[in-house]
């Protein structure tokens, strides 16, 4: 169930040596990939902070793990955080290194599904809202 009502304090999910990682926040004040990270077990989100760790220490033109990090869309990048069997779609900030975490699904078998490619969908949806909000200053300023 999504939260409204989150705030700034609730975006920055982690700053690594070449990448940072937060959460993207919807128009309507709800941060799903946030939602979705505190219903998962301990373990489940251990695993994914162990995931944006790893891929956050990994120097620019280097390559993370599959294990870890896979790319979901190629135009736009839209890629997959994995955490366990769940899948955090991401894409990257314009102006830097900082990735905005969006979605998650729960991927079943060996290839990405319908429910996968709707996530991927929706990412690709947020990442043009992301950016016609922060064009507008919009983002982290509401109101």
């Amino acid at each position: 169930m999504a939260k409204p009502g989150r705030g700034s304090n609730d975006l920055s999910i982690h700053d690594a040596l070449y990448r940072s990682f937060e959460w993207y926040w919807s128009p309507d004040g709800t941060m799903a990939g946030l939602d979705a990270y505190e219903q998962m077990s301990v373990r489940e989100q251990d695993d994914f902070i162990a995931s944006i760790e790893h891929w956050g220490n990994v120097p620019e033109g280097g390559r993370a793990a599959q294990s870890r990090v896979n790319q979901e869309h190629e135009d736009p990048l839209i890629v997959a955080i994995k955490a366990g069997k769940q899948r955090f779609t991401a894409f990257r900030e314009e102006s830097g290194p900082t990735w905005i975490v969006c979605d998650n699904y729960l991927k079943e078998g060996r290839k990405r599904d319908k429910t996968g490619d709707r996530a991927v969908a929706r990412t690709i949806e947020k990442r043009t809202s992301y950016f016609d909000a922060v064009k507008k200053g919009k983002y982290y300023e509401r109101g």
